[in-house]
């Protein structure tokens, strides 16, 4: 994500509060880079509105380089087909929501003979689950006969097959390829002729693996995060700012915030910031997180609030309306370096901006 200085960054976060800054440019970078790397097609995961970027506007920058748009709800569904756009909904959908996604040219994945009769119904396109070792969704890898007469339930219209590997991003990468090696074994068995997209690998396996398939379904890589193990050369496409609502001074002794949480040792001057745990910053009453004003470290002190926190700024050249940045960016306000010190995952910190925060695309 381009650098911006001071000035500049208040005029593109508009006076928000708070905001998302997203560059889809780099966005756009990180799938060239994808392609290229696994020369596969890209089927684009935009599930919790493209994890938190905003559905609508990455749907319309990676709309000339990914054909297909991975999602987890038939309303994610709809409205990536509300942009004339291709669409897989991989949870299970009922009688109730088939109906709904009939005759729009979604897709949706199918595990079972009554999914698979479901959708044919509907005229809806299907993916075959197939479970390697997940247990999550799909059909059992042992059962090739169940998986030949979902193949061949009368007028389902079969568009790919797929799995998902649940350690492609851990250290010890033996089981991955143990899922890897069973999905080859089915596709080859079942016939790779009957399908346009065979797809296996989503980020880390992307990066990692030899999966299988002509087609990659990244998420986290995509939105410039590596996974862990991962150092591919990803472009970062979002950082969370927050302005600088007010500052005071807190003198020796005197606490701050609720449960008087922290307490002064010495004379501080503290910032309150525009975002809190309900704009996504995680809530952590341990006082190990930090932003950064300024290019200066600044500690979060006492407890997030819902709409704001404290940060000491004595050592930092601060003004009111300045911005800090809360997420993103290098170091630590990173999102793997936030997710580590709260015990989450990348994945929990950016889905976890809410919607109330104005995303503001450069």
């Amino acid at each position: 994500m381009e650098n911006f200085d001071k000035d500049a960054l208040k005029d593109a976060l508009g006076g928000n509060r708070c905001a998302l800054a997203v560059d889809t440019a780099a966005l756009r970078e990180n799938a060239k880079y994808l392609i290229g790397k696994t020369a596969k097609k890209l089927i684009a995961v935009v599930k919790a509105n493209a994890y938190g970027l905003g559905l609508d506007a990455v749907t319309t920058a990676l709309a000339g380089l990914c054909p297909l748009f991975a999602v987890a709800t038939a309303g994610e569904a709809l409205a990536v087909a509300a942009k004339g756009l291709a669409a897989l909904v991989m949870s299970p959908v009922s009688a109730k929501e088939a109906e709904e996604l009939s005759g729009k040219g979604i897709a949706v994945s199918v595990s079972c003979e009554e999914d698979a009769a479901l959708a044919a119904a509907h005229g809806l396109p299907a993916h075959i689950a197939v479970d390697t070792g997940m247990r999550r969704y799909g059909s059992d890898w042992h059962d090739i006969g169940r998986l030949l007469r979902i193949c061949d339930t009368d007028g389902l219209d079969v568009k790919g097959i797929y799995t998902h590997f649940c350690t492609a991003d851990e250290e010890d990468t033996a089981f991955a390829r143990e899922q890897n090696a069973r999905f080859e074994r089915v596709v080859s068995v079942v016939g790779k002729v009957r399908f346009g997209y065979i797809h296996s690998a989503a980020s880390a396996a992307a990066l990692r693996l030899p999966a299988t398939g002509n087609a990659i379904r990244p998420g986290l890589a995509l939105y410039g995060v590596n996974p862990p193990f991962c150092h591919a050369p990803l472009n970062e496409t979002s950082r969370l700012y927050a302005r600088v609502l007010c500052t005071h001074i807190l003198r020796d002794g005197e606490s701050i915030g609720y449960g008087a949480a922290y307490t002064a040792s010495g004379n501080k001057r503290i910032a309150v910031i525009g975002a809190g745990y309900g704009d996504g910053l995680p809530y952590f009453s341990k006082n190990q997180l930090s932003v950064s004003i300024n290019d200066f470290i600044c500690p979060i002190v006492g407890r997030v609030c819902m709409d704001c926190a404290f940060v000491d700024v004595t050592h930092a050249r601060v003004e009111d309306g300045d911005y800090a940045l809360v997420l993103g960016g290098d170091g630590e306000t990173s999102f793997a370096a936030v997710a580590r010190k709260t015990g989450g995952l990348p994945y929990t910190v950016m889905t976890g901006i809410s919607e109330r925060v104005p995303r503001v695309y450069l």
